[in-house]
């Protein structure tokens, strides 16, 4: 076999399995240079197996990613996840309510808060609900459809339950982050309620991890400026870095 082969079975391997490949790390595991990589990744992507990023590529999916059953989302960069969960959840404060969206990122986020018998947490999630039930002061799901890949409520009935209320603080995810057209997703509900919370919530924040940067997906949900905090679990690439200062955008990375 072609070494050339063996290098590409090596990153869809890993790129399947993680769902992002790093230059500098597969170059470093195979012990080629990164103009190789980058080499092997560009055929990859001409073969429409993957996309490459800013430092490397992700998995070619599609709108397929946004149909991925929840059990399976979790288990793609959890460790990144957590990271972003315990730098979110220091942005709590005592008694506050808090929206917490259905998000993988933001179920992480709400390991951490159990405990918190000072929150009132309302949440489109019944994951989110049925950990957090008990576990904080109160917990309310709104009204909605169930989504039974996901447990998300959704549609008419969970946006309206948003516009019913203001929150202290709300947490959201998104599917990417564009550096041209911002914050996207790949499905209408998640961007409804995710607009309807930006405009009912005293302060929102957007968790994402680093995976996110780079991807597109088919709805423009917030322009880059529309949320003042992005946390993530490290500093983004330098033209998104360059963009979120230019533009008042607080960042908040390990």
């Amino acid at each position: 076999m072609p070494l050339s082969d063996v290098r590409h079975a090596f990153l869809m391997e890993q790129v399947t399995a993680h769902g992002r490949v790093q230059v500098a790390d597969c170059a470093a595991r195979l012990r080629v240079s990164r103009e190789t990589i980058r080499r092997d990744l560009r055929a990859l992507e001409l073969q429409g197996l993957l996309r490459c990023i800013y430092g490397g590529a992700v998995l070619q999916r599609s709108n397929a990613s946004a149909d991925r059953p929840l059990t399976e989302r979790v288990r793609l960069n959890p460790h990144e996840k957590a990271q972003v969960a315990r730098l979110a959840a220091g942005q709590v404060g005592a008694a506050c309510s808090v929206f917490l969206d259905a998000s993988t990122t933001v179920l992480a986020l709400a390991r951490q808060l159990v405990g918190r018998t000072d929150l009132a947490v309302t949440t489109n999630s019944l994951e989110v609900a049925m950990l957090l039930g008990g576990a904080v002061g109160e917990v309310v799901v709104t009204g909605g459809t169930v989504r039974p890949i996901d447990n998300a409520l959704v549609g008419h009935a969970a946006v309206a339950s948003v516009r019913g209320q203001v929150f202290d603080l709300s947490f959201m995810g998104a599917a990417s982050v564009d550096l041209e057209h911002g914050f996207m997703d790949f499905g209408s509900e998640e961007s409804a309620l995710r607009q309807a919370l930006r405009e009912h919530s005293r302060r929102c924040a957007l968790l994402v991890d680093s995976s996110k940067f780079g991807r597109t997906a088919r709805l423009r949900t917030f322009p880059l400026d529309a949320v003042p905090l992005l946390v993530t679990n490290r500093a983004p690439p330098p033209p998104f870095a360059a963009r979120f200062e230019a533009l008042g955008v607080q960042v908040l990375h390990g």
